[in-house]
């Protein structure tokens, strides 16, 4: 959703919601996040809790490649904030939406929603891969 329609949907200024995502307003009222969520149709909980994974976390494995190409999972599309709850890759959710916005990363986008494939998700993950020193240019 553009911070234009939520700012007609809320009745709040558009440069007030900007700084708000961005993380510029420090203690926004109860009232105004209990309408931001109620027009994104979340909970509160899903846009104040930090959801930051460290690279020191453990990260899951991500599901393996079905051979037979048929495999219906990996035809599920997953928001960012479900790959980093999967622990999938070493990034926030939103740090994730913002590098697909910036197309820094493969991704998919219908209806105006980013969204990652498993397939996605492990070209991500490769190229965030540490490479042997051996395999380096200046370890050859």
């Amino acid at each position: 959703m553009s911070l234009r329609a939520l700012s007609r949907l809320v009745g709040l200024d558009r440069g007030y919601l900007s700084r708000l995502e961005r993380g510029l307003v420090h203690r926004p009222a109860d009232d105004k996040l209990r309408a931001i969520a109620a027009a994104l149709e979340v909970s509160t909980t899903d846009i104040t809790e930090r959801r930051d994974i460290t690279m020191t976390t453990a990260l899951r494995p991500i599901p393996p490649v079905d051979d037979s190409g048929t495999d219906p999972a990996e035809l599920v599309h997953y928001t960012p904030y479900q790959v980093a709850d999967h622990g999938w890759l070493p990034m926030a959710g939103r740090t994730l939406r913002d590098m697909a916005v910036k197309r820094r990363v493969p991704h998919s986008q219908a209806g105006g929603r980013i969204t990652f494939t498993l397939a996605h998700v492990r070209e991500i993950a490769a190229s965030y891969e540490v490479r042997p020193i051996t395999e380096t240019k200046h370890g050859a």
